[in-house]
């Protein structure tokens, strides 16, 4: 039987590899359908968003695990969330609202006002002008989810301590059946009570019952069905983007997914932990990279770029240099500073207190 420290050691890389897994879905998801929308071809990889429901589930597991093994609750990990996510964020949507200014056809469509920017620095959903309410960044949609998710983590740990999560589960739930019983909801209720949210509580539930509860009696074999009928499921309902049944059509298997992964994948494997390393990197820029391509490369080269798997050879490497390149020059060191900032203030606080 594995030793706790090991066993935690290698969820820790199947984590990562998982992040990789989802994010390069994400990316040939959207590199087939942004060369769709530009040639008329149909596109090949509409599976690939499943990667969204991936990151939800593995939010919701790796949020369990803090809270019930790092006990950091409160600011603290308000914070460490924060520092996380916010700085690559922030100058990224800079860099967006200022081309969305200067050179608008560089860009699908992009509401550039300073409400808009507002809302968009503090995670809030807010109409984008096309009938959604995408943020500046178009992908930061889903880290308003995110940070949502962090800020009720936070405020459950106070309010429930040992119930958290069980606690923190039944509010998702509740809040989604509310925005049913909801007639004409605005734009920030829609966002809120919107069934995906229930993907964070797939994750809460996945490691209470399974990862807590009873990994010492789990065999290898059955996390290896769990990632075969994951993919089974993801392959029946490939066709399935924005649902109201999302949540059960893409959220259960990617939930197995998440399941079989963090079990199964446990060896470490150094160039897929680099990529899962650099997988927030990756999520950001990658849309800007192939918008670059559709724009500027396609009208060159029809032929070639309008093939998604010629398109792909030449795009992967680009993103791939582009999310290592920010990953280490900018993520690494902002981290670093930031988090020892916050180390410095909590404990001034403490020795004041």
């Amino acid at each position: 039987m594995k030793s706790a420290q090991d066993s935690q050691g290698g969820i820790l890389f199947s984590v990562q590899y998982l992040r990789a897994i989802a994010a390069w879905m994400v990316v040939f998801f959207h590199l087939t359908a942004s060369l769709a929308r530009a040639t008329g071809i149909p596109a090949v990889f509409t599976l690939g968003a499943i990667g969204v429901d991936v990151f939800f589930v593995l939010s919701g597991f790796l949020m369990a695990m803090i809270v019930d093994r790092s006990h950091e609750t409160g600011l603290t990990f308000l914070l460490r969330r924060f520092i996380r996510i916010a700085p690559l964020y922030y100058v990224m949507t800079v860099a967006v609202f200022a081309i969305a200014v200067v050179a608008p056809w560089l860009l699908n469509s992009v509401r550039a006002d300073m409400a808009h920017l507002l809302m968009s620095f503090f995670f809030l959903p807010h109409s984008d002008g096309t009938g959604g309410n995408q943020p500046i960044l178009s992908l930061g949609w889903t880290l308003n989810y995110e940070m949502f998710f962090y800020l009720l983590v936070t405020i459950f740990a106070g309010l429930f301590r040992e119930r958290t999560l069980v606690s923190l589960v039944v509010f998702l739930a509740a809040l989604v059946f509310a925005g049913t019983m909801t007639d004409n909801p605005g734009t920030a209720i829609r966002f809120y009570t919107d069934p995906i949210v229930l993907e964070f509580g797939f994750g809460i539930i996945l490691y209470r019952i399974v990862f807590r509860e009873r990994q010492a009696s789990a065999s290898e074999g059955i996390w290896w069905i769990a990632l075969t009928a994951a993919v089974m499921l993801m392959a029946a309902h490939h066709d399935i983007t924005q649902d109201k049944w999302r949540f059960l059509s893409w959220g259960i298997p990617a939930t197995l997914l998440v399941a079989g992964g963090i079990h199964s994948f446990t060896r470490r494997v150094g160039w897929m932990k680099r990529l899962g390393d650099w997988s927030y990197s990756t999520y950001l820029v990658h849309i800007y990279l192939i918008q670059f391509m559709v724009k500027l490369m396609l009208p060159h080269a029809p032929g070639w770029a309008s093939n998604p798997f010629f398109a792909a050879l030449v795009l992967f490497p680009m993103v791939a240099a582009a999310s290592w390149l920010i990953h280490t020059r900018f993520e690494l060191p902002v981290m670093a500073w930031a988090n020892g900032r916050m180390r410095r203030w909590t404990s001034a606080s403490v020795a004041n207190a």
